[in-house]
């Protein structure tokens, strides 16, 4: 990284000059949207101040940090036996991710290998980001968690170039996963984007390319609960081509987060989780876990009105359940669906097309 320390009065003082050109060219960005008149030029040295910030390849300390403190783990302990229920989508994600690391010359002989895109979608808090931890580690490999605010900075080019660093954090420590989370905020439509997120969505698909064509044992994941969002460039086969629909969990998955949110409870020998699970169909994990919290809370107000304690009943979940509000899983399958059909892409999310025609005849959600 080139710099220049210089010595005023006894102290030294480093000149960043990548940051200096990015200041200037976002000066003439500025100064182009006020000047019609001159906006061609202005534009023309924003862009050669870019050219040069990139050159010099300069970031401030601060910075440096940021992008170094991604969330790296070295290899998750987190595995499938930690995901409820999901068995189908968990076998898939063996085959594509885990499996060519454990039998890598059967792979190559079928031309597959360890690496690429997967794009994960479905309604929110159905546990997406927790089976990409689940995921690594199953694989034994590192872990890059990253989020939007993670990589986004606040001057022009900056969010490119921690991209950049990033990948190159991730070949540092291959084999390895990233995992991006609210990936509709990385990798947005650039039709509906502004400039700087047209660039970052530019940069981030010069980035996954590159993995492809190096031989390179880096898996990239992203999680959305918007698929359609996400630009056509990056949904095309040999990045994100991959899509896994994650699914509410079904009748085994919601009686296991049940029965471990309540572990080490005090419970009515009658307990049923059994009936909790069948009649909670369409519930989130998210969802679950709110009904138990506020179930435990409900029963330690009684606990402390009536002075006495007193275990937690499967009706005291019941009546959590009965008044709670329409679940937002129903929402977003009917706005899901709304937005596919309005733009005739349900070829796209065959998935997600086939799951709801088996719930909509009860839910109201046939199309």
């Amino acid at each position: 990284m080139q710099q220049n320390t210089i010595n005023i009065q006894g102290k030294d003082y480093t000149l960043d000059f990548s940051r200096f050109y990015l200041n200037n060219a976002e000066k003439y960005l500025n100064a182009s949207k006020s000047n019609k008149n001159r906006e061609e030029e202005y534009l023309k040295k924003a862009e050669e101040l870019i050219h040069r910030s990139k050159i010099a390849s300069f970031t401030s300390q601060e910075n440096i940090n940021a992008v170094n403190d991604f969330t790296l783990k070295k290899k998750p302990t987190t595995k499938f036996s930690d995901v409820a229920g999901l068995e189908e989508l968990k076998e898939r994600i063996k085959l594509k991710v885990i499996e060519p690391l454990k039998n890598p010359e059967l792979f190559k002989l079928f031309g597959k290998k360890f690496g690429g895109g997967i794009l994960m979608y479905g309604p929110p808090g159905c546990g997406k980001s927790f089976i990409a931890e689940a995921t690594a580690g199953e694989a034994k490999v590192h872990y890059f968690n990253v989020k939007a605010s993670d990589i986004k900075g606040k001057y022009v080019g900056e969010t490119e170039q921690n991209i950049t660093r990033l990948f190159k954090i991730a070949r540092e420590n291959q084999p390895c996963i990233i995992f991006f989370d609210e990936f509709e905020a990385l990798g947005r439509e650039r039709n509906d984007a502004v400039g700087h997120d047209k660039a970052m969505v530019s940069q981030l698909l010069t980035e996954i390319d590159s993995v492809g064509n190096k031989n390179q044992q880096i898996m990239v994941l992203a999680a959305t609960n918007e698929p359609w969002s996400i630009d056509l460039a990056l949904r095309r086969e040999g990045r994100f081509g991959n899509t896994l629909f994650v699914p509410p969990p079904d009748l085994e998955g919601r009686a296991t987060i049940l029965k471990n949110n309540l572990k080490d409870k005090p419970l009515e020998d009658d307990f049923d989780f059994e009936f909790l699970a069948k009649i909670t169909d369409l519930y989130s994990g998210a969802d679950l876990i709110e009904v138990c919290n506020t179930a435990i809370e409900n029963v330690l107000s009684h606990c402390l009105e009536k002075k006495a304690i007193r275990k937690i009943t499967t009706d005291d979940l019941l009546k959590v359940i009965h008044k709670k509000k329409e679940l937002i899983t129903l929402s977003w399958f009917r706005k899901a669906l709304e937005i596919i059909h309005l733009n005739n892409n349900q070829d796209s999310f065959n998935e997600l097309i086939e799951y709801t025609s088996k719930i909509g005849k009860n839910e109201a959600l046939v199309y």
